[in-house]
């Protein structure tokens, strides 16, 4: 009982100096896709992060990829998160990923090779009203699935905790997540989903058209924007500048909020990889910041560690990230 006890205490304060969670198991996955019968059997493909050595079932994150993207991006963060006792899974969607919008992926991924001319008329279809939805649907599908996964999947039953997920997303998977959390539309249309109790979105967007308050006016979830100094739009249309990024952010009055700025982050380091010429060599500490204050949100909003909540509001995360970044948060 005593050695819990010094335990339980020396936890607690290294959650409050800044020291954040280390890994805690080898993480596996599991590659596969969907098949939606009321949209056409439209394929979803997926990549799910799980550490198989942590008991129980456990909160789930989503990711949803940025345009051009698909299951592969940001593992960086997915099995981190993974490692630290979270099922992470990554949503592929159809029409706007790496293969309508760059076809040959080795193409897609080789440093200088992009045909952006290519790219720039492929965008129109890929970011199209009837794509976009069909990404915002995309996701309370997959929480469906997973769903019925914890009840019938060999592999994973009994292992999700579909009480607590997370959705997230970086650039177009950004706004995917906005949609999730509740960023209302033209014609007022929401894609809000209730299971969702949280949402981080990286390299987030203002509204593309319509008043910005009234189009976050609904969102009633803890939300976490990640963006950085450079982090500007990565193709010519549309435009969107670094200060551009933080609109969400400042026009989401309804639930607890936070706000990081990389200094001198870019779109692409949320992604985990670059498209285009050498990584950033600051990639490394970014990821590590990313890692460690996404971390801290969901143990706060999806497992409810005091520590955590600590860790964010009273100083150390701030500490942590020193002249790396800004930080900043709002509590209702």
């Amino acid at each position: 009982m005593r050695f819990s006890s010094i335990f339980l205490a020396f936890a607690l304060i290294l959650g409050a100096s800044g020291a954040w969670a280390a890994d805690l198991a080898p993480v596996q996955t599991i590659l596969g896709e969907w098949q939606d019968a009321a949209r056409n059997n439209r394929t979803v493909p997926y990549k799910i992060y799980y550490a198989s050595q942590t008991a129980g079932a456990r909160p789930v994150v989503i990711f949803s990829h940025g345009l051009g993207g698909n299951r592969e991006g940001s593992e960086f963060l997915l099995s981190y998160l993974a490692a630290n006792g979270y099922v992470a899974v990554a949503v592929q969607h159809p029409g706007s990923d790496t293969p309508a919008v760059f076809g040959d992926l080795s193409a897609a991924t080789a440093p200088g090779s992009i045909d952006r001319g290519k790219i720039k008329t492929d965008m129109t279809q890929a970011m199209s009203p009837s794509v976009a939805v069909d990404r915002f649907r995309d996701i309370p599908f997959a929480i469906s699935m997973l769903a019925d996964m914890d009840a019938h999947d060999a592999t994973l039953r009994g292992r999700l905790d579909m009480e607590h997920v997370g959705m997230s997303g970086h650039s177009y998977g950004a706004v995917t997540t906005q949609a999730l959390a509740g960023q209302r539309f033209p014609l007022g249309t929401s894609f809000a989903d209730p299971r969702i109790k949280a949402a981080i979105a990286y390299s987030p967007s203002k509204p593309r058209t319509g008043d910005a308050t009234a189009a976050f006016a609904d969102v009633r979830i803890p939300t976490f924007h990640m963006t950085g100094t450079e982090d500007r739009s990565p193709i010519a249309t549309p435009d969107m500048k670094p200060e551009d990024r933080l609109v969400p952010y400042h026009e989401i009055h309804g639930a607890d909020k936070f706000l990081l700025v990389l200094t001198g982050g870019d779109h692409m380091v949320f992604s985990g990889h670059r498209f285009r010429g050498p990584a950033n060599p600051k990639d490394d500490r970014w990821h590590e910041i990313v890692q460690r204050a996404s971390l801290a949100f969901w143990d706060t909003y999806l497992v409810g560690k005091p520590e955590a909540k600590i860790y964010l509001t009273g100083g150390a995360f701030a500490r942590d990230l020193g002249e790396d970044g800004r930080f900043e948060f709002r509590m209702r």
